[in-house]
C-alpha cells in the first residue's frame, strides 16, 4: 500500500508516493507543472514510468547484459525479450520505500536491494531526500554497495508548462548518443551541429527525440546548471545536476488517457543521468560503484519566470 506524502515551501507544493518514491504532482505558484493521472481510474499509466526513481540502472541496456570484470551479468529484458528497460520490470519504480525522516519541506526514503535483485550484484542501499526550496526541488540521490555494481539512477517525471508544443529547450550539450532500431546506443559521440538534438540554443523538440545528451564526461561533486525548458508565457524550469548525461524524451509514445492532461507529446522527460548501456561501452563514462566510491547525485529543479 502507498503512503502519500504531502510537501510545502514558498512557492512550491509536491506529493510523492513511498512505491517507486514517485513523484506524483508538483506546482510552482500554483501552477503544475509535471503530468499526472489516477492510476486507479488509467491502467497503463504507470507504464511510462512518470515521476519514479528509476534504477538501480536507469535506461536501456543491450540484451540485459552486464559484464563487471570477468563476470557477466544478466537482468531481465523487458522490451520485446531484446534490452532491459530501467531495471527490467520489477526496477526501483515498483518497489516500496521506507520513510526515514519527514518535515513540511522535505522527505527521506530508502531501499535496499539483495545481492541479485534485477540481476546485479551487490547488497546495495539506496536513499533519496527530496527537498522543497522556495522555488525549488532538489534530490540528493545516494547508494552503497558490498560489490562492485552498476548504479545510475534518474528521476522520470514528465514537465509540462502550458502547452508543451510550445515548449522551447536549451541544453548544454555539444555531443548526443545516437541509438540503433532498439534505441540503445550505437556507442558512438555525435556532435549535435547540423542534427535535429541541437539544442544548444532554444528550440522546439524534435518528436522523435529520446536520446542522451552528452552534458558531461563524468559526475561532478555539485551541480551545475545543463538545461533549461522555457514555456509560452515565460514559465521556466532550469535543471541543476551532477550527472554526466541527461536523456531526453519527446512523450511522442505517451497513452491518450481522457480526462487528463496525458496524451502523446503532451509533456518531456528531462532525465539526468550516466550514459546509457555504459557498462557494455568502455568508452563510456563508467556508472560502476564500488564499496570504496558510494554513488552520489544531486539533482535540482529551478522555477522562475522569463523576463
Amino acid at each position: 500500500m502507498s503512503d502519500v506524502i504531502s510537501l510545502s515551501a514558498g512557492a512550491m507544493r509536491a506529493t510523492l508516493s513511498t512505491i517507486g518514491a514517485r513523484l506524483l504532482s508538483l506546482s510552482y505558484s500554483g501552477t503544475s507543472v509535471i503530468l499526472s493521472a489516477d492510476p486507479d481510474k488509467h491502467e497503463g499509466w504507470y507504464d511510462v514510468y512518470p515521476g519514479a526513481l528509476i534504477g538501480p540502472l536507469a535506461n536501456r541496456v543491450r540484451g540485459g547484459r552486464v559484464p563487471i570484470g570477468d563476470a557477466l551479468h544478466q537482468m531481465a529484458c523487458n522490451e520485446g525479450g531484446i534490452t532491459a528497460l530501467h531495471s527490467g520490470p520489477a526496477g526501483l519504480d515498483v518497489l516500496p520505500w521506507q520513510v526515514v525522516q519527514q518535515t513540511d519541506h522535505n522527505v527521506h526514503m530508502r531501499h535496499t536491494l539483495a545481492d541479485g535483485d534485477m540481476g546485479l550484484p551487490g547488497d546495495r542501499e539506496v536513499n533519496v531526500i527530496f527537498t522543497l526550496e522556495d522555488t525549488a526541488l532538489t534530490l540528493d540521490i545516494r547508494a552503497t554497495t558490498t560489490a562492485p555494481t552498476p548504479i545510475s539512477i534518474a528521476h522520470h517525471p514528465y514537465w509540462r508548462l502550458g502547452d508543451a508544443q510550445d515548449h522551447l529547450l536549451q541544453i548544454n550539450a555539444d555531443n548526443y548518443l545516437p541509438t540503433d532500431d532498439t534505441n540503445v546506443p550505437t556507442g558512438t559521440v555525435v556532435p549535435v551541429e547540423g542534427t535535429p538534438f541541437d539544442h544548444r540554443a532554444p528550440r522546439q523538440m524534435h518528436r522523435d527525440t529520446d536520446h542522451n545528451f552528452c552534458t558531461g564526461d563524468s559526475q561532478l561533486i555539485q551541480p551545475e546548471q545543463v538545461a533549461t525548458l522555457t514555456g509560452s508565457d515565460g514559465l521556466r524550469l532550469q535543471i541543476d545536476t551532477t550527472e554526466p548525461g541527461l536523456q531526453v524524451y519527446s512523450g511522442a509514445h505517451l497513452p491518450d488517457l481522457p480526462g487528463t492532461d496525458v496524451a502523446p507529446l503532451a509533456g518531456i522527460a528531462l532525465e539526468p543521468q550516466g550514459w546509457p548501456d555504459a557498462p557494455n561501452n568502455p568508452d563510456f563514462p563508467s556508472v560502476i560503484t564500488t564499496p570504496d566510491r558510494p554513488y552520489h547525485q544531486i539533482t535540482r529543479y529551478r522555477f522562475d519566470r522569463a523576463t
